[in-house]
């Protein structure tokens, strides 16, 4: 197959490997850095979340609440998988991975400025759930549109498998660096780690952000949907389409 994008000439085979290449490269390095996001929530939760967000709380009741905080994500991990499967199978993949990078980093970058009870009282718990529930809506989109990307850049079947499992290396990979970054932290910031160090890998998942979002501006579409685009095989409702489809397949196979 030779990958085209709407309006232009067709890439080489040199250039569609290339962008294969940049396809796993971005989803893989993408996929990091929202697991990073994510598991780095989970990380500080059980350290210090409790104790300043809900310090009038037994200590016991004060962690539940803390993590019942924590499962507001993966509640919202669905939803988001919903939406920006939506989106991405009428817009394309590369604009969806962008928005979704961008929702999760900014959503994590947030919580490091989230002022604790003795400044505004349980107004910082209801931040910390919204700011949990977005990054859940921002993983919920990334996995699979980070499979799709690389997925659809394949040009035979006999790698299709290999390449798209690259992007589920990510989860593995920013628990390391989330967990590497709070021990670092709490090395360098000491007593100080509940007061201001803890806050740090927050704010530095911006640079990270940053990263990821120079890597993916720099990728095609995939040659896959540019070609549903071109021939306007665009779905308006793709979810209902395939619920509409499924049973019928599954008869055929």
């Amino acid at each position: 197959m030779t990958a085209t994008q709407p309006g232009a000439a067709p890439l080489s085979e040199e250039d569609a490997r290339r962008q294969l290449r940049r396809a796993v490269v971005a989803s893989t390095i993408g996929t990091t850095i929202e697991w990073y996001d994510f598991f780095l929530y989970s990380t500080v939760t059980g350290l210090v979340f409790a104790k300043l967000y809900f310090p009038q709380s037994d200590p016991l009741v004060g962690t539940l609440q803390a993590f019942l905080i924590y499962a507001v994500g993966f509640i919202a991990r669905p939803v988001g998988a919903a939406i920006f499967g939506h989106y991405g199978d009428r817009i394309g993949r590369k604009a969806t991975l962008i928005v979704t990078l961008l929702l999760m980093g900014l959503a994590t970058f947030a919580v490091a400025f989230v002022p604790t009870y003795a400044s505004i009282g349980i107004w910082g718990a209801v931040l910390l759930t919204v700011l949990r529930f977005i990054q859940g809506v921002g993983v919920g989109g990334e996995w699979g549109g980070s499979v799709l990307m690389s997925m659809e850049w394949t040009r035979t079947n006999a790698h299709r498998g290999f390449v798209a499992s690259w992007p589920q290396f990510g989860v593995p990979a920013g628990l390391f660096l989330a967990n590497l970054a709070v021990l670092a932290m709490s090395a360098i910031s000491g007593d100080a780690f509940v007061t201001w160090g803890w806050r740090v890998p927050f704010f530095l998942s911006i640079l990270l952000v940053g990263i990821g979002l120079y890597i993916r501006l720099n990728i095609l579409e995939t040659p896959i949907f540019a070609k549903l685009l071109a021939e306007r095989k665009i779905e308006k409702t793709p979810m209902l389409e395939v619920l509409r489809r499924q049973p019928k397949d599954i008869l055929l196979s």
